[in-house]
């Protein structure tokens, strides 16, 4: 299902990505975020299989837990759409003032390139570069810190020909 595997990793992969730079990490403010990620939760929304497409409806279930001795957020899971479904496992961990990992995974990453990852202004941010087309694509991702038992995750690409931004994918997680 090589076409749901880039969905997976492009809707994941854009809620992650780009804000503003960050100052160095703190170690027990990265932590209390990793934090509130732990538990069960259920999500829905839409994303697109390729950054030409349509979006198309996704529904994930991941449980997530968080490990204050290693400072890391463990999450296992599976996403899915009328294509089919694919699992996720992925570990966020803070070394020193840095954020390291991925939130869903490898299967989540596939194919991006330059990747980075950080904390800024308490979302979890990655962005990074994917091929389209031939051509290099900005892609970001957000994932918004849980409140009131919710949190989103959303990705964004780079569109050259409008210069903006275009979300590509949007995915609401609830706590179950």
């Amino acid at each position: 299902m090589p076409g749901f595997h880039k969905l997976i990793a492009r809707s994941a992969a854009a809620a992650l990505i780009g804000v503003s730079a960050a100052g160095p990490l703190h170690a027990a403010e990265g932590a209390e975020i990793l934090a509130a990620f732990q538990g069960d939760w259920r999500g829905s929304g839409e994303a697109r299989p390729n950054l030409r497409s349509e979006l198309t409806r996704i529904t994930c279930r991941i449980s997530a837990s968080f490990d204050a001795a290693e400072t890391a957020l463990s999450n296992t899971g599976k996403c899915g759409t009328t294509k089919g479904a694919q699992k996720l496992e992925g570990k966020l961990r803070i070394v020193g003032d840095e954020l390291t990992g991925n939130f869903l995974g490898a299967a989540a990453n596939h194919g991006l390139v330059n990747v980075t990852l950080r904390i800024a202004e308490n979302m979890i941010v990655t962005e990074a570069q994917v091929e389209d087309a031939g051509k290099m694509v900005k892609v970001r991702t957000f994932v918004t810190p849980p409140q009131d038992d919710a949190f989103l995750v959303q990705s964004q690409f780079f569109d050259r020909a409008s210069n903006s931004w275009v979300v590509s994918g949007e995915i609401e997680f609830r706590r179950q």
